[in-house]
């Protein structure tokens, strides 16, 4: 990872950018329509993908507008499918919470909770059925694994040695609900896992370089026939769960405080890290204000560009 921690670097910052005025877009201009930001998660998704080859398929839930930008995708698509406007991802159909583009092999994202995990399933169960080399990533937050169809899916993929990667964001909060309001003392990831076959990983959601070193590992595990793997990353979500807001005054932040989230942002260590091992610090600061002017340039094309014609209505929708 240490060849490639710059471009970590910037890919991370054009998701925290990107969210950051994508939220201030959406505040001024009263924006009234769902959306889930995934500030502070961006080294999940950056980390994973920087694991991939670029055959590998990405399937994501409601919060991916970071695992899309990880993947390749365009920033000018993602604002316009989030304006509803034709060049979006899905010609401006389908939203924040619905986006595809198959030119990055990013192949859908969906929010009913959990439904990702058998979806992206059977994407890996094609890709070992006309044995191909690649192999399929789903993301999925910590609430939505405690889903029924979670669990029944790892036993399925684990049955058939399917290549494929459940990456589990355990941002510790399911909306507002506490881990230790919905689980029971004794519940353990790792064992509900191991127990139904497939392979468990943990790692540190806010360090980029220990989540591409699990993503490695399992990534090289899945290529070689082991089967499934589930890597759960521990992170922290820094804004509200829904809506363009930081939702701290509503106190239920007790294991990530305002003051924790700031200590161990990704971005900061990385930051660190690039500075301690000789990175000039102007060099990063004229990447971040580049990254600025990128974002705002998409947005700004995103205002400027059409809606879908009234005749498309119905063109690339497969449920009336």
């Amino acid at each position: 990872m240490s060849a490639h921690i710059l471009d970590a670097y910037k890919k991370m910052q054009l998701i925290r950018i990107a969210e950051q005025e994508i939220a201030n877009f959406y505040l001024a201009n009263k924006v009234m329509s769902f959306v889930h930001f995934y500030v502070g998660q961006e080294a999940v998704a950056v980390g994973v993908c920087a694991a991939l080859a670029s055959g590998d398929k990405v399937m994501g839930n409601h919060r991916s507008h970071g695992h899309y930008l990880a993947k390749g995708g365009d920033l000018k698509r993602l604002v316009c499918e989030l304006l509803g406007k034709a060049p979006g991802s899905s010609k401006g159909k389908g939203g924040s919470m619905h986006m595809i583009d198959k030119s990055v092999n990013f192949v859908g994202s969906t929010p009913i909770l959990g439904s990702v995990v058998p979806l992206a399933c059977g994407v890996a169960f094609e890709q070992k059925y006309h044995k191909k080399a690649d192999l399929t990533v789903s993301f999925v937050g910590d609430g939505a694994s405690e889903e029924g169809v979670v669990y029944e899916t790892i036993n399925l993929a684990a049955l058939f040695k399917l290549p494929y990667l459940i990456v589990v964001e355990n941002n510790l909060y399911s909306v507002n609900s506490k881990i230790k309001d919905r689980r029971s003392a004794g519940y353990d990831v790792e064992k509900i896992v191991t127990g139904l076959g497939a392979t468990y990983l943990r790692a540190d959601g806010n360090d980029v370089e220990d989540v591409f070193a699990k993503a490695s590992e399992a990534v090289g595990k899945i290529r070689a026939g082991n089967g499934p793997m589930v890597l759960e990353c521990i992170t922290y979500r820094h804004m509200a769960h829904s809506a363009p807001l930081f939702d701290d005054a509503q106190g239920y932040r007790e294991e990530d405080p305002l003051e924790k989230r700031l200590e161990r942002d990704p971005i900061k260590r990385l930051k660190q890290t690039l500075l301690a091992a000789g990175t000039v610090e102007a060099d990063l600061a004229r990447i971040d204000a580049e990254t600025r002017q990128t974002v705002l340039d998409a947005i700004a094309f995103a205002q400027a560009a059409p809606f879908p014609a009234k005749e498309t209505l119905y063109t690339d929708v497969y449920a009336k």
